[in-house]
């Protein structure tokens, strides 16, 4: 899991670029294990601002951030969508 500043820090940079939705999905799900990074996806973001979102998280958070646009239908983002945490939304 991610701690409470990240998680803070994560949920006011998706307010900032009003979000609709944010989960929180992979190794940070498994709670017997400390995750090298924070696996997110997001909904809402329009094209125009994803990569400023994505640029802001990374130098907002404290360890690295993938990233996932839940735009698309896909098998990946249905798993993501069924299986994550939502943090936000």
């Amino acid at each position: 899991m991610i701690s409470k500043e990240d998680k803070n820090k994560l949920l006011d940079i998706a307010k900032k670029y009003k979000a609709t939705k944010l989960y929180l999905f992979g190794s940070n799900l498994d709670s017997k294990k400390e995750p090298n990074d924070i696996d997110i996806a997001v909904e809402g973001i329009p094209d125009s601002l994803f990569f400023k979102f994505y640029s802001e998280l990374i130098f907002a958070l404290s360890k690295p951030v993938d990233l996932i646009d839940l735009k698309k239908k896909t098998l990946f983002n249905e798993i993501i969508k069924s299986e994550g945490i939502l943090l936000y939304g």
